[in-house]
């Protein structure tokens, strides 16, 4: 596999949030050269024993349906390896574990997306909430880092996703020390950490890590790294690619992840 030609974070209409069937994604990533994906639609977790009408056994079946599907079609021209981006697993873990049980997943993103059951875009972003909401993003991160199930962790500052489109800066610097936290209970239990191309085509204006929390985790011991575009819609499978590369190299890492039935191995970046 040539490292710039692999997507691991990509939705399709399976996903609620995302309207495009996985066959016109795998054309699109077709198309722009791209050797494999990992499809990562959503599974959500709740707090509070709230049990979702959407995610259930049935939606997994779904996906794996759509994806066979498109394995067929694109046999020989495209790898498509199956994927989740798990929202919250650590709040219901049992369900987690029953899931894994039963599928056989390549790749598992780890992600927080909602604060008590309310998703991260909804809440209001004021002056007088955002330092709340920062600091319960990071904590419940922190709490994910500590207990949920998956490989990698997703888009670890998406915090700022939000606080940007409403003015606000990414508060690093108040939460450095919770985020140093979750880099090393992520070292220590063998995880690592995506670098997300989506923030770039957004208020941010940077990938999701920082290019700071890249070097944090690299200066820690982290060594687990994959990078995908977070694309919903064709035209951003594999978007800004040659900005991560550039700061995976000012970083200090030579190689990426590249994941089979959940094993990693790595891959060098080629100068």
């Amino acid at each position: 596999m040539e490292c710039k030609k692999a997507d691991y974070h990509v939705h399709s209409i399976i996903s609620p949030d995302a309207k495009v069937p996985m066959i016109e994604m795998c054309e699109s990533a077709y198309q722009k050269g791209l050797s494999e994906i990992v499809f990562t639609d959503h599974y959500e977790f709740y707090a509070h024993g709230i049990k979702s009408q959407y995610f259930h056994d049935e939606y997994i079946k779904g996906y794996f349906r759509e994806l066979e599907k498109c394995r067929e079609f694109f046999d020989g021209k495209l790898l498509l390896k199956s994927g989740m981006e798990f929202g919250q697993p650590h709040l219901e873990m049992e369900k987690s574990k029953e899931i894994l049980d039963q599928y056989q997943f390549d790749y598992l993103i780890g992600s927080v997306h909602k604060l008590d059951n309310i998703d991260l875009e909804k809440l209001e972003y004021r002056e007088e909430t955002v330092h709340n909401i920062a600091e319960r993003y990071y904590l419940e991160l922190l709490k994910l880092s500590e207990q949920g199930e998956f490989d990698c962790m997703g888009h670890l500052d998406l915090f700022k996703r939000h606080a940007c489109r409403h003015g606000f800066p990414d508060e690093f610097e108040r939460h450095e020390l919770t985020i140093r936290r979750i880099l090393k209970n992520l070292i220590e239990r063998g995880k690592g950490i995506e670098i997300n191309t989506s923030g770039i085509r957004q208020e941010a204006k940077e990938a999701m890590p920082s290019l700071t929390i890249l070097k944090m985790y690299k200066e820690l011991g982290g060594k687990i790294i994959t990078v995908g575009s977070d694309a919903h819609q064709p035209q951003d499978i594999g978007a800004d690619f040659d900005i991560a590369y550039e700061l995976l190299r000012l970083a200090g890492f030579d190689c990426i992840m590249s994941y089979n039935k959940r094993e990693a191995s790595a891959v060098f970046i080629e100068e």
